[in-house]
């Protein structure tokens, strides 16, 4: 595990930048915390890190969205954005076409609230853990593999 403390926005995006410097395509990233921790900022974050042109917003009420990562720097295609607070069944997921996208060498696929489909999630191989964790002193990233 590894452990990042964020007293601002700036070192948010820094510890995004570094991760995204990591990803070689076909991740998936589990994001938890709770309302408010700031899952979707570290994933604008991580968009930006990208060079990812639109600015990220939150899938809360349609669940996915794809943004084109046009970066050659980097070999991924997709960012794959997931937000599953709302989500009631797994399966819904499928419906939506994640399946595409999951695993794939092309794409980075980030999900909000991910412990709600934590037992799906175990069948991958290539799932990074980020907990985040609201401080007195600023946030706190935890990143682990499961």
């Amino acid at each position: 595990m590894i452990k990042y403390i964020s007293k601002s926005e700036k070192d948010t995006a820094n510890i995004a930048a570094k991760l995204a410097k990591k990803l070689k395509g076909g991740e998936i990233l589990a994001l938890e915390g709770d309302l408010g921790a700031g899952k979707t900022t570290f994933t604008q974050d991580l968009g930006k890190a990208f060079k990812i042109k639109q600015h990220l917003t939150s899938p809360t009420f349609v669940l996915m969205k794809v943004y084109a990562i046009e970066n050659k720097e980097y070999r991924i295609e997709n960012l794959v954005h997931v937000d599953c607070y709302r989500l009631d069944e797994p399966q819904e997921l499928f419906y939506l076409g994640i399946e595409e996208y999951l695993n794939n060498p092309k794409s980075v696929v980030v999900i909000e609230w991910a412990d709600k489909i934590k037992n799906y999630l175990k069948k991958f191989k290539k799932v990074i853990w980020l907990k985040i964790k609201v401080t007195k002193n600023g946030r706190e990233f935890r990143v682990s593999r499961y």
